[in-house]
């Protein structure tokens, strides 16, 4: 069998051992998600860590300070939920959202913040 057989054909079998295995630790990932995104705006957090979105521009989205979303985020890349390939950009490991969760509405108070800080720039 040539060298390109055996990679493609262990490539596939990569690619299966992975599917089986995001399926069993589907749950597990799912709980560890619930402990760490406790709040709704952990949970926007969550949802906002793709990789596209520095810790600041998180910050700014959510209307919470810079500080609040590095603690989300070291805490979520402990448990292994994120990992940040660019210094400051984090990135889910998985994109499982729970379906309890409620969409995302910022409170009067953060839009009422958001746009006042808009108006004096």
């Amino acid at each position: 069998m040539p060298n390109d057989e055996v990679n493609e054909a262990l490539a596939e079998e990569l690619k299966e051992i992975t599917r089986y295995l995001k399926v069993l630790s589907a749950n597990a990932v799912m709980n560890l998600i619930n402990k760490i995104a406790t709040t709704p705006e952990r949970q926007q957090m969550w949802r906002l860590a793709d990789g596209s979105l520095s810790n600041e521009e998180i910050a700014k989205q959510i209307g919470v300070t810079l500080r609040t979303v590095q603690y989300f985020v070291q805490e979520a890349e402990n448990t292994g939920l994120l990992v940040t390939e660019k210094r400051g950009y984090p990135k889910r490991i998985e994109d499982i959202f729970p379906k309890e969760w409620k969409p995302w509405k910022p409170s009067k108070e953060k839009i009422t913040g958001q746009e006042t800080a808009g108006e004096q720039t």
